[in-house]
């Protein structure tokens, strides 16, 4: 019988890492690009849109993709490859049921919650986004099943198909109600009767809109694909396969996985719900009961916006939409090591359902390694490159420019705390893969809780305000990150050294940071007053040579130490005639 190709673990990962970074610089660059056509005052009410999308999202999809692509790796581990395509189509009835309780939970809530935060000029943009999860749900089934059978690259170029239509598509909208599209969106009843700022409320929906058709390509890309796939599984393996278990067989075994799973990222979400309104109300307590004392703390700010104490909502939005830039910029590094994560998930579970504990201690430690070795590093240069690299992006414009000074203490806190973030799901998709699906919700509710004590608590001090919010996310992270490596060493019995976990990848981090910070200071000094314009300033120059200078210092440093291995060099293209030559030379560990 022929034998079906699947990707190994780190090169699904590359695969998928590949199709982030084109995801991830698009979504940045299109932020960086509405923030500066729009401000921090609309950012504030696309931030509130997504603040209560993506909890939604994340609740309606719980569990069912994480499910279908661990119950497909084992059924396909079995040879059951008749199961695997009945799995298919029972996971496809299910998310489009969850997607349209999400899109009618979303529509239900979104004037009562963008009431309850003080920000009703979101609420065209919460409509707007709303669609896009019936879309996203229906894609996930396709996704999950070929992760399931270790073939990113569907999943890959629908993300990159996303990302394009929310870039282009967003870019038109929002610019063509800038240029006079208002008066046209603001003809809508019931909406115009509520917003109070015209302008920034159409702009943040126009904006938001590249999402939901996004959304739409990248699902008409991945039905289209499965239709024309006659390689994923062929009719061979199929037609020599055991008779598959009934449908209702099946979607018991897929709810027994989704079901704790969900639980999980129910308690998760909600935190994340929870944590964003907490936030935007508490601010808002304090601005209106101590607007005086919050202004003191952001003299540039109000001297660039006039705000007074009568405009404590536009304020509140402002210092949102600010803060919620530094969340962009520290979350793309989780981005690549979520992408770990899914690539374990079937890895694992094919190891576990063998018994092949070797197998599954090395997928896991490959996976801790490879996040180790992305995050220390970044989140070491976020820590002392924060003011340089708010400046290079959002130093150009006259409305987000006078929150940097403020942000920027914010940005380095995430910094040191970004590798506990960018473990946590990695750990939690591993733990869902070796059938302990309890544990992230455990480690989640604990950790929620802290974080959400912690925001009421600090964000109500008015010398504290929105500063506070850093806190309450590293306690959680570490709560779940401690408690998830702790149990997942418990079941699979597997080591964890130290050494090449961490302690090489911050030495080498350590070494790229300062050299960054020496290169960005020297750079500064001679090259002070040589700008060629606004773009590329002394400043900005000097930013851009610290991050070469950081990621080569980085790589050298990693060689030397032999911190990489032979199958982290193999997934890069020609990446076997890399290895051996470094292996020439004693470069890999």
């Amino acid at each position: 019988m022929a034998e079906r190709k699947k990707q190994s673990l780190l090169n699904g990962a590359l695969v998928l890492s590949l199709a982030v970074i084109v995801v991830k610089l698009t979504g940045v660059l299109f932020k960086l690009y509405v923030t500066q056509k729009i401000g921090y005052t609309a950012r504030g009410y696309y931030a509130t849109a997504y603040n209560i999308y993506v909890p939604v999202y994340s609740i309606a999809l719980a569990g069912l993709p994480t499910a279908v692509s661990k119950l497909v790796a084992e059924k396909a581990a079995q040879g059951k490859y008749k199961d695997v395509k009945s799995l298919f189509s029972v996971s496809k009835g299910l998310f489009t049921l969850m997607g349209v309780i999400g899109t009618a939970v979303i529509l239900l809530m979104s004037y009562p919650y963008s009431l309850s935060v003080g920000s009703i000029n979101a609420l065209p943009a919460v409509i707007t986004v709303a669609p896009s999860l019936l879309f996203c749900c229906i894609m996930s089934g396709y996704r999950g099943y070929y992760q399931g059978l270790r073939n990113m690259n569907p999943s890959a170029v629908s993300q990159v198909l996303e990302a394009a239509g929310k870039l282009i598509f967003g870019f038109i909208f929002m610019n063509a109600v800038l240029l006079g599209g208002v008066e046209f969106a603001d003809s809508i009843p019931f909406i115009r009767d509520v917003v109070d700022d015209a302008v920034s409320a159409y702009s943040a929906a126009a904006a938001i809109s590249g999402v939901t058709i996004g959304s739409l390509m990248a699902l008409a890309f991945i039905v289209i694909r499965h239709k024309a796939d006659k390689n994923t599984l062929s009719r061979e393996l199929v037609d020599a396969s055991p008779e598959a278990e009934s449908k209702k067989a099946l979607r018991k075994q897929l709810l027994a996985i989704a079901l704790p799973i969900a639980l999980s990222s129910l308690v998760f979400n909600l935190t994340t719900f929870i944590d964003s309104w907490t936030i935007q109300n508490r601010l808002q307590y304090v601005l209106d009961n101590n607007f005086d004392t919050v202004a003191k703390m952001y003299p540039g700010i109000i001297e660039a916006t006039g705000y007074v104490a009568s405009q404590a909502k536009e304020l509140k939005s402002y210092l949102f939409g600010a803060y919620d830039t530094v969340l962009e910029i520290k979350n793309i590094i989780p981005t690549f090591t979520i992408t770990l994560g899914l690539s374990s998930i079937p890895v694992l579970s094919e190891a576990w359902i063998k018994r092949d504990k070797k197998g599954a201690a090395r997928a896991i430690s490959s996976v801790l390694r490879i996040t180790m070795l992305i995050s220390l590093p970044a989140g070491l240069g976020l820590f002392v490159l924060a003011k340089e690299i708010l400046m290079l992006i959002y130093g150009r414009n006259l409305s987000t420019a006078p929150a940097i000074e403020y942000i920027a203490p914010i940005l380095m806190a995430y910094g040191i705390s970004v590798c506990f973030l960018a473990l946590a799901q990695p750990v939690t998709n591993m733990l869902q893969a070796v059938g302990r699906t309890d544990v992230p919700v455990k480690s989640m509710a604990i950790g929620a809780s802290v974080k959400i004590i912690a925001n009421f608590i600090l964000v109500s001090i008015p010398a504290v305000n929105i500063q506070g919010a850093v806190v309450g996310s590293f306690l959680c992270n570490i709560v779940m990150v401690f408690y998830g490596l702790y149990v997942l060493k418990k079941e699979t019995q597997a080591k964890f050294d130290i050494k090449v976990l961490l302690l090489k990848p911050l030495f080498c981090a350590l070494l790229s940071a300062v050299g960054a910070y020496a290169v960005n200071s020297l750079c500064r000094y001679f090259l002070e007053g040589y700008g060629i314009n606004s773009l590329l300033s002394a400043g900005n120059i000097s930013t851009l040579l610290a991050v070469f200078a950081a990621v080569l210092i980085y790589a050298v440093s990693l060689l030397l130490t032999g911190s990489l291995q032979r199958s982290d060099i193999r997934m890069l293209p020609k990446g076997e005639k890399i290895a051996k030559v470094l292996e020439k030379y004693g470069l890999l560990g």
